[in-house]
């Protein structure tokens, strides 16, 4: 049986949208769905920390995932 620390969380994220453009980074609700997606990831203590990956190109996703304890990965 596999430990919980061979397992990770490894997200995609972009802003080029078709139908809802920026859509990672849209006010909602007075945050944006990138926000809340990483704050309940980040405090999730269910896997370890580097197993948190988030996968953006854009400078504007990169810098709300340096907020959060998560893995960058370009």
């Amino acid at each position: 049986m596999k430990s919980i620390d061979d397992v990770c969380i490894i997200t995609q994220a972009r802003l080029g949208s078709q139908r809802v453009p920026n859509k990672m980074l849209r006010d909602f609700a007075g945050t944006t769905l990138m926000d809340i997606y990483l704050k309940k990831i980040s405090n999730s203590s269910l896997f370890p920390i580097e197993n948190k990956i988030v996968s953006v190109w854009e400078p504007e996703l990169k810098k709300v995932s340096q907020k959060y304890n998560v893995t960058t990965f370009n």
